[in-house]
C-alpha cells in the first residue's frame, strides 16, 4: 500500500500512460491521413524539400499580414502628412500670435498714454471745481457723465467732495439718487486706489 503512494510509482505510472496515449493518437492520425477519400490537392503539400511545402492556412495568414502591413503603411503615411500639416499650421499660428502680441503692446502703450493725458486733464478740472462754489460746481457736474464725475471727485479732497455732493442732492429727488450712486462709485474707487497704493 505504501508503494502505491510513493513518488516513484506515480512517475512510472504517468510515463506509461503518456506513452500509451501518444501511441494511440499517433496511429489514429496516420490512419486518418492514409485512408482519406479527399483529393491530395486539397491537403497541404508536405512531401519533398521544405521550400516546396504548401499550406493554405499559412498562405492565408501571410496574405492577411501583407494586407495589414499595407494598411499600416497607408495609415503611417496619412499620419506623417497630418503631422506635417499640423507643424505648418502651428508655425502659422505662432506668427499670428506674435503679430497679435505686437498689436496688443501697441494698444497698451496707446491706452497708457491716453490714461496719462486723462489724468492730467482730470487734475486740472478737479482744481477748477474746488476753486468754485460747491453749488456752481454741482450744477456743472450735473451735466456730466457719472463716470467722469467720479474720476474728477476722486482727485478732490473729501470735505470739498462732500459739499459738492450735498449741493447736488439739493437739486431734487433724481439728483439725490444720482449723488448716492456717485458716492457708492467713489467708495469703490477709493478702495481700489488705496489697494493699489499698498
Amino acid at each position: 500500500m505504501k508503494f502505491l503512494q510513493s513518488p516513484l510509482f506515480a512517475a512510472v505510472l504517468g510515463g506509461i500512460l503518456f506513452l500509451l496515449t501518444s501511441a494511440f493518437l499517433t496511429t489514429q492520425g496516420v490512419a486518418t491521413t492514409t485512408h482519406g477519400d479527399e483529393e491530395p490537392a486539397a491537403h497541404a503539400n508536405i512531401k519533398g524539400a521544405s521550400w516546396d511545402f504548401f499550406n493554405p492556412e499559412l498562405d492565408e495568414v501571410i496574405a492577411d499580414l501583407k494586407t495589414e502591413r499595407d494598411t499600416l503603411a497607408t495609415r503611417e503615411k496619412q499620419l506623417n502628412e497630418l503631422a506635417t500639416r499640423l507643424k505648418a499650421e502651428r508655425a502659422e499660428l505662432d506668427d499670428q500670435l506674435k503679430g497679435i502680441k505686437k498689436i496688443q503692446e501697441q494698444v497698451d502703450k496707446n491706452l497708457f498714454r491716453i490714461k496719462e493725458d486723462e489724468a492730467g486733464n482730470l487734475k486740472k478740472l478737479a482744481k477748477m471745481y474746488t476753486a468754485m462754489e460747491p453749488a456752481s460746481a454741482a450744477r456743472i457736474l450735473r451735466e456730466l457723465d457719472d463716470t467722469i464725475v467720479v474720476k474728477i471727485l476722486t482727485l478732490v479732497k473729501e470735505p470739498e467732495t462732500a459739499l459738492i455732493l450735498e449741493s447736488l442732492s439739493r437739486m431734487g429727488e433724481a439728483e439725490t439718487r444720482r449723488a448716492a450712486a456717485i458716492s457708492e462709485s467713489l467708495r469703490s474707487a477709493v478702495s481700489t486706489k488705496s489697494s493699489t497704493n499698498k
